[in-house]
């Protein structure tokens, strides 16, 4: 990454349906979950509201939660330490130290989806990533 000048990433976890932006750490060393935005907060919540409004199971009426948290009062979207903190994370070192604006995707509640239900999973997110793709060049 300090080779390549990217300037736009997501990496895609499991387990729950949210999108989460830097930073991802907390600057109080003790506390579990502090809202801690970056200068550039309204960037990162404008790419994260891109792609969870575009998210079909994020944006559908009928979504259920994953676990015990209710992201949708959020818009699907959360300061990552704001959620639970997580040293030394992309999102992260992707932001200090090179030219990249990094994002984390949870796609799905499931973490380990089986192969009959990947379609399904490429259809909820392929918008979403089409269009998070397309912000290079609206934002730029």
């Amino acid at each position: 990454m300090q080779r390549y000048p990217f300037v736009l990433s997501a990496n895609l976890h499991g387990g729950e349906l949210v999108v989460t932006y830097p930073f991802d750490m907390t600057r109080t060393y003790w506390k579990a979950q502090e809202l801690t935005p970056t200068p550039d907060d309204g960037v990162f919540r404008w790419l994260a509201t891109v792609y969870a409004t575009a998210n079909l199971a994020m944006a559908s009426g009928e979504r259920r939660r994953c676990h015990y948290d209710d992201f949708t009062r959020f818009g699907n979207i959360i300061n990552g330490a704001n959620w639970h903190t997580v040293a030394g994370s992309m999102n992260d070192f992707s932001y200090l130290h090179t030219n990249c604006f990094e994002i984390t995707v949870e796609l799905s509640c499931d973490k380990f989806p089986h192969a009959s239900e990947l379609p399904e999973e490429w259809e909820n997110n392929r918008e979403s990533l089409l269009l998070f793709m397309e912000q290079v060049r609206a934002r730029g």
